[in-house]
C-alpha cells in the first residue's frame, strides 16, 4: 500500500490542523430520572440539572430528555439517574436504536438500612435475606441486576458504592466509572444575614433535606431535646410521609424551628449554610449527601452518618454518628457547635468536588461508550 503523503507545509498545514481541531461534533446527551421526582425533588434531581449545566459549559448538548418530543435516534448518549425499575424499558428502547446508556446509580445497600425502612416486618426480613444471599450469589435475578447489566456503563458516586455493585450484582469492575458528586462554589460565598433574620439568629444546628424516615430527622430531634441549642429543620415531608413529618413536629421542643424547603437556586440556601453553627445529618445513609458538600464549601463543621460514603469524601474533616445512637449524636453535635469553621474543609471540597470536576469525569465515561 502506498503511504499517503501530506504535501501541505508551513501555514497551509497549520491552517488545516486548526480547522480539523475546531470541527468536532457536538455530543447530544439526554438525561432522565424518576418521572415523578419533581413532586419532591432531592439530591438526584439537583445532580442531574447541575451536571447538565456543567456539561453545557464544556460544549455538550446536555439537557433533560423529553420522551414525547425527543427522538432517541438524534441522541448520542442517554444518561439515567437513579436505580429505578422504570428505567428498564427506557434502556431497552435505547438499545434497539443503538444509543449507548450510562447510569448514575445513586444507591446504597446495607442490611441495617433495609431493616429500618418504614415497611412491614415481613418485607424488611425479606430485604435483609435478599442482601445476605446476593452477597454470596451475585447472579441472583432481580430487576436491579437486569438494569445494571443492561446499561453500557455505571457511574456510582463513590468507590464504596462501586464495590457494592460488584459484590452484590456481579457488575464487571471495568464497566464502572466513579463520578463524585459536586457542589457550586457559590455556597462558599453565602451571606448569613438574610437567613439569620428569617430564623432569628445564627449559630444554630442546621438539618436540611426531605423529611422522611431514611433521613432520620426524628432521631436527631429526640437526641437534641433539652440540649438548649437552636435547631432548624429545613425541608418538606416527602409525599406519603406526612405522618412522619407530623411526628417530627410533635417531638420537637421550643428550640426547633421548621422552615419549608428552598429552591436549590434560592440565595437563602447559601445564606442558611453561612448562618448555621454546624450541619447535622443523622440519616441511615448518605451518598454522600449534596447538602453536606454545599455546607462544607463554607467550612462549616459537619456531623454526618457513618452509613454510606461520607467518610470517603470528608475523611477526618467531619464527625460521624450512628443513627440509632442518640447520645452519640448529641455529643457530636455539641462538639461541632464548639468548633470554628475550617478553611481546610472548604479548600478540600472546592478543589475536588465541584460540578466542573464531576462533568470532566462524566465526559471521560461518555468517551468510553461513544
Amino acid at each position: 500500500m502506498t503511504p499517503t503523503v501530506d504535501n501541505a507545509t508551513g501555514p497551509r498545514r497549520a491552517d488545516r490542523r486548526r480547522a480539523e481541531a475546531e470541527f468536532r461534533p457536538v455530543v447530544a446527551v439526554r438525561m432522565a430520572g424518576k418521572p415523578t421526582a419533581l413532586g419532591a425533588p432531592g439530591g438526584g434531581e439537583v445532580q442531574m440539572f447541575a451536571l447538565a449545566q456543567a456539561l453545557r459549559v464544556m460544549g455538550l448538548q446536555a439537557r433533560p430528555w423529553r420522551p414525547w418530543e425527543d427522538d432517541l435516534c438524534e441522541v448520542d448518549c442517554l444518561h439515567l439517574f437513579g436505580s429505578l425499575p422504570e428505567h428498564l424499558p427506557v434502556v431497552e428502547a435505547a438499545r434497539r436504536r443503538g444509543v449507548p446508556v450510562v447510569l448514575s446509580t445513586i444507591a446504597w445497600f446495607a442490611p441495617a438500612c433495609v431493616w429500618r425502612e418504614p415497611r412491614p416486618l415481613i418485607r424488611r426480613l425479606a430485604g435483609c435475606a435478599a442482601l445476605w444471599a446476593r452477597a454470596r450469589w451475585t447472579g441472583l435475578p432481580s430487576w436491579r441486576r437486569r438494569l445494571y447489566h443492561a446499561v453500557d456503563r455505571l457511574l456510582p458516586n463513590s468507590q464504596a458504592e462501586a464495590e457494592q455493585l460488584v459484590g452484590y450484582y456481579g457488575v464487571p469492575a471495568e464497566r464502572i466509572d466513579v463520578v463524585p458528586n459536586g457542589t457550586d462554589p457559590r455556597f462558599a460565598r453565602g451571606d448569613a444575614e438574610p437567613f439569620a433574620r428569617l430564623v432569628g439568629g445564627r449559630g444554630f444546628v442546621l438539618c436540611p433535606g426531605r423529611i422522611e424516615p431514611r433521613k432520620n430527622q426524628l432521631g436527631l430531634i429526640r437526641a437534641m431535646r433539652g440540649a438548649g441549642v437552636p435547631m432548624v429543620v429545613l425541608g418538606d415531608a416527602v409525599p406519603g410521609h406526612a405522618s412522619y413529618g407530623a411526628a417530627c413536629r410533635r417531638a420537637a421542643d421550643r428550640n426547633v424551628r421548621f422552615v419549608p424547603a428552598l429552591r436549590h437556586d434560592d440565595p437563602l440556601l447559601a445564606s442558611a449554610y453561612a448562618a448555621c453553627g454546624c450541619l447535622a445529618l443523622a440519616s441511615w445513609f448518605e451518598t454522600p449527601g449534596l447538602v453536606a458538600l454545599e455546607a462544607a464549601a463554607s467550612g462549616v463543621p459537619l456531623v454526618l452518618p457513618r452509613g454510606g460514603c461520607a467518610a470517603e469524601y470528608f475523611g477526618d474533616l467531619a464527625e460521624y454518628v450512628r443513627p440509632h445512637d442518640g447520645a452519640g449524636i448529641r455529643r457530636a453535635v455539641l462538639a461541632a457547635l464548639r468548633r470554628r469553621r475550617d478553611p481546610r474543609l472548604a479548600e478540600h471540597v472546592l478543589a475536588n468536588f465541584t460540578w466542573d470536576a464531576a462533568a470532566r469525569a462524566t465526559c471521560q465515561a461518555y468517551d468510553k461508550v461513544l
